[in-house]
Parts: C-alpha cells; sequence; structure tokens
C-alpha cells in the first residue's frame, strides 16, 4: 500500500527511460525510489517495494538510476520536505481562514455567538488590519486589483514564507524642538 507521502516522493521522481527492463521493471524502481526519498534504507525500501538487493544493484548499472539512488537522492529529499511542508501549511492556512469566516460570517448576520466563539473572534480580530495585510502581500509578492497575489502560483514557483506575526505596543515621544 503505497502512502501520500510516497505518492508525492514518486511524483518528483523524472520519468525512469526504460533501460530494458521493461514496464513493470519502471514501476517497481519508482516504487523503490520513492521508499528512499522518504528516507528508508536500501534494505527496507527492497522490501517495502517488494524488490532484491540483486535487482537494485542490477538498476544502479544505469547511470541515472544510480545517481538518483545515491548523490541524487540529498536534492530530492529536500524537495520532498519543502513540498510536504508547504502542502500541509497550505491545507492549515485554508482550515483557519474557513474557520475565521465562519466566525466572522456568523458574528456579521448577528447569530448569538458562543462564549468560546466571542473569545475566537476577540483573538482573531487583531489580526485582520490593514497593516497585516500589507506585510502578508509584501512578503509573498505583492498583488494588486488588475493582479490579484496568487498564493498558489508561490506554492508551484517553490518559494519559501515564513512569517510571524505579533501583537506588540510600541510607544513613540518626540521631544519639542527648541528653536
Amino acid at each position: 500500500m503505497t502512502t501520500e507521502l510516497e505518492n508525492i516522493a514518486a511524483s518528483m521522481l523524472p520519468q525512469l527511460m526504460d533501460d530494458g527492463f521493461g514496464a513493470t521493471s519502471e514501476s517497481k524502481r519508482a516504487s523503490y525510489l520513492s521508499k528512499r526519498i522518504c528516507n528508508f534504507t536500501v534494505r527496507e525500501s527492497c522490501q517495502l517495494a517488494n524488490v532484491s538487493e540483486k535487482s537494485v544493484r542490477r538498476w544502479r548499472e544505469d547511470e541515472h538510476f544510480r545517481y538518483l539512488d545515491t548523490e541524487g537522492m540529498t536534492d530530492l529529499r529536500k524537495r520532498l520536505s519543502t513540498e510536504l511542508l508547504d502542502m500541509q501549511f497550505t491545507r492549515n492556512f485554508h482550515l483557519f481562514l474557513e474557520k475565521d469566516f465562519k466566525v466572522l460570517f456568523k458574528d456579521a448576520v448577528g447569530e448569538t455567538l458562543t462564549e468560546e466563539e466571542s473569545g475566537y473572534l476577540h483573538k482573531i480580530r487583531s489580526h485582520y488590519t490593514p497593516q497585516s495585510l500589507a506585510m502578508i502581500k509584501q512578503l509573498l509578492g505583492g498583488g494588486s486589483v488588475e493582479k490579484p497575489f496568487d498564493f498558489t502560483a508561490l506554492l508551484m514557483n517553490n518559494q519559501k514564507l515564513t512569517m510571524s506575526i505579533r501583537r506588540e505596543q510600541v510607544e513613540v515621544t518626540q521631544e519639542a524642538s527648541h528653536g
């Protein structure tokens, strides 16, 4: 049984060229490599993909396969972690926005909020400011009325997002000028 993580890993693999091992072998090689990308050892990957270590040694005669299974593995693992984090962040962000919308909409139409919803509404209000939106747009690369910001394009281009939102009070004092 293939996990979602292994499916993502398999999608990162370049098309394995038919090198005479046949289509069944190609899918077994992809299955083996997807396990390797998920940080399983060679032996574990062989067991999980139902292939022999002898087959892997034979597949490594192909320069492209050998590269993917050795030096190229580090880059594939980094890409997997980036894509997985991006995907999870996007899912979680979507859920937060959905919850925000439900509570905000319920309040906007005059429905009675539970005590928990009222507390949540009070907390999220501080994050919905023009300054927060401007900061997020700046961090994510802009957006305008003519061309709105596209969060999915950011993720598709493998750009990273790190955002900290804090609420802090800053006191600014101005000394009187003596003129």
